[in-house]
C-alpha cells in the first residue's frame, strides 16, 4: 500500500468519528488494515491539509490523551 493511499484512508476514517466520541491512533491503523502503522497515522494527521477540516481533537493516544501540540 502506498503511503498516500493509507493517508487517504486515515482521513476518511477520521471524518466519520461522531461528535462526542474519540478513537486511538492504533484503532485507526487497524481499521485501515495496517494495525502496526499507528505511528504513520500520527504522521498522516500531522500532515493533514487544514482544508480537510478533520476533527483531529477526536484522535487520542493509547492513554486517551490528545497529543501535545494539537
Amino acid at each position: 500500500m502506498r503511503m498516500e493511499d493509507f493517508d487517504s484512508i486515515v482521513y476518511s476514517i477520521v471524518r466519520e468519528i461522531p461528535s462526542g466520541k474519540v478513537i486511538t491512533y492504533g484503532k485507526i491503523a487497524a481499521l485501515a488494515g495496517k494495525p502496526q502503522w499507528s505511528g504513520r497515522v500520527g504522521h498522516a494527521m500531522s500532515c493533514a491539509p487544514r482544508t480537510l477540516q478533520l476533527p483531529c481533537h477526536r484522535v487520542v493516544n493509547s492513554q486517551g490523551r490528545l497529543v501535545p501540540g494539537w
